[in-house]
């Protein structure tokens, strides 16, 4: 009787110690899944043409990331110029000088920026990201400075060192990552032409211009227009801290359907910008700050059943 008694109780413990595994387990599936990753890339070909706007843009939009959208650090890949070397790699507003580029990016007294945007380490970012994303994870890519239109009509982007990389090129590299959802924006010259290589099931692609146009900067300061009017939106704020009215709904986040709407209404230069979803519902869905509940996985999206529901990444709602 007592060999029974303490056979059941060793089960029983068993047991107990068995579901606090599985609960433990499920809480870290829970929240370890649906995380963000951004990658910030800004080429700048060399000093001679690595406009100081292309920091502003990707200091602003880092920002914003950190402090308004509460991405991690660790999950921010930032690829710009030269990296952190301390020769001079940007050229001053108002071609008045050139400038080591800072490496802190949100002032806040840290480096942030490590890597030079050469189209190796554009790769090795990419390779290593494959291994860390999952397909309950999200990727936004956010790329900015020159685009080229040779003399053969091919398209391509500027990296660091006059290096350069075709739309095809660029969609390889970035095809390393299987993400549920991949959301990107581009800025360069004919920016345009890269959707068409990129677009697929499951992506957001916001281009500056169109295939044959060129992106143009800010009249009144030092960032590029559309993209500047975008992160406005995305952080509702100036870069000055100034409110501006992007959440069109009221429903507490921007989505990237309205980012696009502000910016687009907001771009003053003669520049025609796209926005393109596969999904076309993904645009109203996504947004920095949260999902709505419809977003299962990037083959099964579907519109909201409850369209006031919204939840975090984690799958909290609230």
């Amino acid at each position: 009787m007592q060999s029974f008694v303490l056979s059941l109780y060793l089960y029983n413990v068993k047991t107990i110690q068995h579901l606090l595994l599985l609960a433990f387990l499920g809480c870290a599936t829970a929240v370890c899944a649906g995380e963000t990753y951004a990658v910030i890339i800004s080429g700048g070909r060399s000093k001679m043409f690595n406009h100081e706007r292309y920091w502003n843009d990707c200091a602003f939009l880092y920002r914003t990331l950190r402090q308004e959208c509460h991405l991690s650090k660790d999950h921010i890949t930032l690829l710009m110029a030269d990296g952190d070397n301390p020769d001079n790699d940007m050229l001053r507003n108002g071609a008045t000088g050139f400038a080591s580029s800072s490496t802190d990016l949100d002032s806040d007294g840290e480096p942030d920026l490590t890597l030079s945007a050469t189209r190796q380490n554009v790769e090795d970012a990419f390779c290593q990201l494959s291994e860390i994303v999952t397909a309950n994870d999200n990727l936004f890519i956010f790329i900015t400075d020159h685009g080229e239109c040779d003399d053969d009509g091919n398209i391509h982007l500027w990296l660091w060192g006059s290096e350069r990389l075709s739309p095809q090129e660029l969609s390889t590299i970035i095809n390393q990552c299987k993400p549920k959802t991949m959301n990107i924006l581009l800025g360069q010259c004919y920016a345009g032409a890269f959707v068409a290589s990129l677009q697929g099931e499951g992506r957001i692609i916001t281009a500056a211009c169109a295939a044959d146009q060129m992106s143009w900067a800010c009249k009144e300061k030092a960032y590029d227009e559309f993209v500047y009017h975008w992160i406005c939106a995305i952080a509702q704020h100036d870069e000055q801290d100034q409110p501006v009215s992007s959440d069109t709904n009221g429903d507490g986040r921007v989505s990237m359907q309205e980012a696009y709407n502000y910016a687009l209404q907001n771009d003053r230069r003669p520049e025609t910008p796209s926005l393109t979803a596969q999904p076309t519902s993904l645009a109203a869905q996504w947004s920095f700050g949260s999902f709505t509940n419809g977003i299962n996985g990037p083959s099964d999206f579907r519109p909201p059943s409850d369209a006031d529901a919204i939840y975090d990444l984690q799958g909290k709602k609230y």
